[in-house]
């Protein structure tokens, strides 16, 4: 399990991405893994054969750290995995013959050379892994590479050859005798004095260790709230609105502009069509008046192409609206706004939302757009700035209905306003078209009567 945030010290298995026996290639994407702060893909860093998953998809709470799946090199040694399982018993013991010559005292050069090294074993990356996979230790193998470094192939074979994990539990090596010679006589001086230093660091850690004692890594602290709520699982869509807002946030340099926009005509007019049986919400005027805004603002209908490194046109003008449904927000999308009627776009925007709240949406009619509308003013919110939706460019956010005081004929007079705000990808819009967009949304919302042909 590796750590994908600083503050990760456990994780979710969402989902493998392969099967075993599969070949993976650097950048592929191994899993989904559920953190503390988003699901993200754990994306592979070398080639290779998936040889076994370790742990089930849907596997909750797992120790960063721990194994979850062992990578192989050539398809030859997947077969030496098939039957292989995470945590099994400790690993064989010592050869008679070494366990004999160790208590005696005689041991042949060559035998001393044979023996793994107990201290400071260098290992290369690949080997690493697989030894964090198969849970075997470092100083149990004898390591083949150059300058005694332990390679992947020593740990294979190792593994092929019966190897198994040592027992969790820690163990007490037998002291060495005094007149026990020392393995690796050939050893530089530098070698041996960073063993030395090793030694003493691992001392300082815990006094009362006795040697031998193989150290284990605290347990994370158990929260505060334990006991005091309920884990609620995330829904695919979830996982994929945190995943995209996520990158949103770190990738696209967001530009906030707002201001107060009149809606004393628009109350008017929905009187009056009240009256003559025509429900229009303020919603509706708001999608209306901003497609027409971005016909008059070309500039603000466009998005970032991030492989071209540059601003790209919009072909239509296609507004998002943000709709809240049990498993997430989701923004179903009114295509061409600007060339249908007010009545159109009431009517499309109902059935819309509709289908999203059921589930029943197809995946052409919320995936695109060109430009989000967010509206929170029926829940009380008077003002807010919400996150782009790549690979939209902008976003705006309608909060609720307020009395401004006005002067007019030279008396104050209260006039309902309401607060849009727009985040804005700065590569997009600089502060001239954002104030652009925002001159021409306010002007057909205080001239709604033109917005009716």
């Amino acid at each position: 399990m590796p750590a994908l945030s600083p503050t990760m010290s456990q994780g979710n298995l969402a989902s493998w991405a392969v099967e075993e026996g599969a070949e993976i290639a650097a950048g592929d994407v191994l899993a989904e893994i559920e953190t503390d702060k988003a699901t993200l893909t754990w994306d592979m860093q070398d080639d290779g054969i998936l040889a076994k998953l370790l742990v089930k998809a849907g596997t909750k709470d797992i120790p960063v750290g721990t194994p979850m799946a062992i990578l192989v090199e050539e398809a030859e040694h997947v077969a030496a995995f098939k039957n292989y399982q995470a945590g099994q018993s400790s690993s064989k013991s010592k050869p008679e013959s070494d366990a004999k010559a160790s208590s005696s005292g005689q041991q042949q050069p060559e035998e001393a050379e044979s023996q793994p090294v107990e201290q400071n074993v260098r290992i290369g990356p690949a080997a690493s892994h697989l030894l964090r996979s198969s849970g075997l230790r470092a100083q149990d193998i004898r390591p083949t590479g150059p300058r005694g470094i332990l390679t992947k192939g020593d740990v294979l074979q190792a593994i092929e050859s019966g190897a198994k994990p040592p027992k969790e539990e820690a163990k007490q090596e037998e002291a060495p005798s005094a007149d026990k010679p020392r393995a690796k006589q050939s050893q530089q001086p530098q070698q041996q004095q960073q063993q030395q230093q090793q030694q003493q660091q691992q001392q300082q850690v815990d006094p009362k260790q006795k040697p031998g004692t193989k150290l284990e890594s605290p347990p994370p602290p158990a929260s505060s709230l334990q006991g005091t709520h309920t884990d609620v699982p995330h829904t695919q869509i979830r996982r994929i609105i945190a995943s995209r807002l996520l990158e949103s946030k770190q990738q696209i340099p967001h530009l906030y502009v707002s201001r107060k926009a009149s809606v004393a005509a628009i109350t008017q007019l929905r009187q009056d069509m009240k009256q003559q049986n025509m429900k229009m919400s303020v919603n509706d005027f708001i999608v209306r008046a901003a497609a027409l805004a971005l016909e008059q603002v070309p500039e603000a209908n466009a998005m970032w192409d991030a492989k071209a490194g540059e601003r790209k046109a919009a072909s239509s003008v296609d507004v998002a609206i943000a709709v809240a449904t049990d498993g997430g927000l989701i923004t179903p999308i009114v295509k061409q706004a600007n060339t249908k009627s007010l009545q159109q776009i009431s009517g499309e925007v109902r059935e819309l939302a509709g289908r999203a709240r059921a589930n029943k949406l197809k995946p052409e009619e919320f995936q695109g757009g060109s430009f989000s509308i967010s509206n929170l003013g029926m829940f009380g919110v008077d003002k807010f700035f919400a996150i782009i939706n790549p690979p939209q460019a902008c976003i705006m956010a309608v909060g609720g209905t307020q009395q401004v005081v006005t002067m007019k004929d030279g008396r104050p007079n209260f006039t309902p306003h309401i607060n849009v705000a727009l985040s804005a990808d700065n590569r997009v819009y600089d502060d001239a078209v954002a104030s652009a967009f925002l001159e021409a949304f306010c002007s057909n919302l205080s001239s709604p009567v033109r917005m009716l042909s």
